[in-house]
């Protein structure tokens, strides 16, 4: 699967390879409505998992229209997903 990413996927900090690391491990997966407003009306595909140091992130992306994925979104896990994480959603 082709994992590109947005120019926003960088603006917390976490590089390309730590979020790409967890799209390609986690078993936690589920979709999520784009927040009201937004520029891009699809829905994300959520990851939460660890990256290869063992620090726990959130990560957003979008399909394409090639059937990859579009990583627009990463940073350390917030509590509202550690929260669904801890509860297996």
């Amino acid at each position: 699967m082709e994992i590109k990413h947005a120019r926003s996927s960088t603006r917390h900090r976490i590089s390309r390879s730590r979020s790409r690391a967890v799209v390609k491990t986690t078993s936690v997966i589920f979709r999520e409505n784009a927040p009201t407003g937004s520029p891009l009306a699809d829905s994300r595909v959520v990851f939460l998992g660890p990256d290869e140091q063992g620090e726990l992130l959130e990560v957003m992306a979008i399909e394409t229209d090639t059937g990859g994925l579009l990583i627009i979104h990463a940073q350390s896990i917030r509590n509202r997903y550690l929260e669904l994480l801890a509860g297996g959603l």
